[in-house]
């Protein structure tokens, strides 16, 4: 399948907004919109720099994304910038078609274009697709961690 990729404009915000519904987690979703808003703005989700990439067939019809941001640090990497892959989804019936590995190689080149040395990525252990993606377009696992949360009263 032929796609087109190249930063998401203001008009496919509500594709962006649907499709990262499907792709999570719950607390991103629940802020979409001021992300989306904050992204369209000023080029930033929650304070740093991104890029959106959208991956489109030939038709203009919408199949997946790549959310990019440069990140000081990321676990394993040696030096900052580093272009972190934020959020990557492919339409099911779109995926294993090679659309996955285009979006990635996409942020990569925006991520070098930045100059970036090093690129980096996570996914949930929880999530085996994730985890087997990665390591087929070459991302080496450098970390397995636990993160917890808790909420204080001051």
């Amino acid at each position: 399948m032929h796609v087109v990729i190249a930063p998401i404009r203001r008009e496919q915000a509500d594709t962006w907004i649907a499709m990262r519904g499907r792709l999570g987690p719950e607390w991103f979703v629940t802020r979409i919109e001021g992300f989306v808003r904050e992204y369209f703005q000023t080029g930033r989700i929650d304070g740093l720099r991104h890029v959106v990439l959208l991956a489109a067939r030939s038709d203009g019809t919408p199949v997946g994304f790549a959310e990019v941001s440069l990140r000081d640090f990321a676990e394993g990497c040696a030096a900052g910038p580093v272009g972190y892959l934020e959020g990557w989804f492919v339409e099911d019936h779109a995926r294993r078609s090679g659309i996955g590995g285009a979006l990635v190689a996409a942020a990569e080149r925006w991520a070098a274009e930045q100059g970036c040395t090093e690129f980096a990525s996570d996914a949930e252990l929880s999530n085996p697709a994730g985890l087997e993606a990665h390591l087929a377009l070459g991302f080496d696992p450098v970390c397995d961690i636990r993160c917890f949360r808790k909420s204080i009263r001051s």
